[in-house]
């Protein structure tokens, strides 16, 4: 019984964090399953790309007699040179957006990297086409990567048991011992069944290769949705913040933090999307008067915001604690026209401890980096 308890207390200790809450175990279970997955098929995918280079130079020396081994090792090279590059453009350009979309990013994350298992079996079904298809594949992976690599500090410190706690460090070392244990055993896994299916040598059929890929990656898929819909975050982003508030608006009480995640789109564009609210302050008043305009921004003149027939423009400088606050005056104004900015403003307060008995945090939020803004003129605020 001592030999039992010390060993399960030594395993909690290498692969389970402490203080983190009840959806973390769900999380952790659906993402062994799509790890074990994920591991496997890069195991086909990566043979089929060591017989797509034998085929190609078997084919190339019985064609001419050339000795093609140096060209297949720079080809291999230069598809991974790419496949950086590509992830260094990536992360230039996409920089907050993970932050105020992680689980949707990281969803596509998990379909882009299904793509390029794809791609990688592919070129054994067209090994002249070897260096086109592996460095898409690749490229693809290196994004995916990326992406998953930038959401998931934003994921796991969603478990954190309190606002207060800081885990994160705890939670990132037990989720890289949990998969480095069960991508070892989807390697294992992927290197027995492809030798007990015969798809591990050149003479294998790519149908067989391609009916393989697709019935795991399918299943992955569905493993990542589960596990992406098991987070529930308690600081809000655009999404998050538009359902809560337009619902607060409506019925004067805010949704907790797991009836929003239960509304949450993972695979489809929200209901609601920046681009439709968020304008730049010309498109915002194209069908205004400059009587109109000049209106509105009296009626705004001591907050960092407008709200223009439903759009928001945001004022240079604005904090992210300027964006809710729009959100909310956008939510009153669609409700009861100008009189909604008045009541918004004086009911400031009162959405925040709503928020926070609602168990959300408004301390930081998740929102993305609004670039477009506009200036018209000082604030006089109180």
């Amino acid at each position: 019984d001592r030999a039992y308890a010390s060993t399960r207390r030594n395993l909690r200790r290498i692969f389970l964090p402490v203080a983190v809450n009840e959806e973390y175990v769900s999380y952790t279970r659906w993402r062994c399953v799509q790890r074990l997955l994920s591991a496997t098929v890069n195991v086909f995918g990566v043979q089929a790309m060591v017989m797509a280079v034998g085929l190609r130079d078997a084919k190339a020396v019985a064609a001419g007699g050339a000795v093609v081994g140096a060209a297949a090792a720079v080809d291999w090279v230069l598809k991974d040179a790419l496949g950086k590059v590509t992830r260094l453009g990536w992360a230039a350009r996409m920089g907050r957006e993970f932050d105020g979309d992680a689980k949707r990013w990281r969803f596509r994350s998990s379909l882009l990297y299904a793509t390029g298992n794809g791609l990688q079996i592919a070129t054994f079904a067209f090994p002249l086409l070897f260096l086109l298809l592996a460095t898409v594949a690749n490229c693809l992976k290196q994004v995916s990567m990326l992406t998953s690599t930038a959401t998931r500090s934003a994921i796991y410190r969603s478990f954190a048991a309190t606002e207060t706690t800081n885990n994160l460090g705890d939670v990132t070392a037990k989720g890289e011992a949990q998969i480095a244990v069960v991508d070892l055993v989807g390697l294992l896994i992927g290197l027995v069944a492809s030798k007990k299916l015969g798809v591990a040598s050149t003479q294998a059929n790519p149908r067989v290769l391609l009916a393989i890929y697709g019935s795991l990656s399918l299943l992955e898929i569905g493993a990542m949705y589960r596990e992406i819909a098991c987070v529930v975050f308690r600081q809000l982003n655009f999404e998050r913040a538009t359902l809560v508030v337009d619902e607060y608006v409506e019925t004067g009480v805010c949704p907790s933090p797991r009836d929003i995640a239960r509304r949450e789109r993972i695979l489809r564009r929200p209901r609601t999307t920046r681009t439709s609210v968020l304008k730049p302050l010309m498109t915002a008043a194209s069908g205004m008067s400059r009587e109109e305009l000049d209106r509105h921004v009296a009626l705004a003149s001591t907050d960092d915001f407008l709200v223009l027939d439903g759009s928001i423009v945001l004022r240079d400088g604005a904090t992210d604690d300027a964006l809710l606050d729009a959100l909310h005056a956008r939510a009153r104004t669609l409700r009861v026209g100008n009189e909604g900015l008045r009541a918004a403003r004086s009911g400031r307060e009162a959405l925040r401890t709503a928020l926070r008995d609602a168990g959300w945090s408004t301390q930081s939020f998740m929102f993305p980096e609004v670039q477009i803004r506009a200036d018209w003129g000082e604030t006089s605020k109180s």
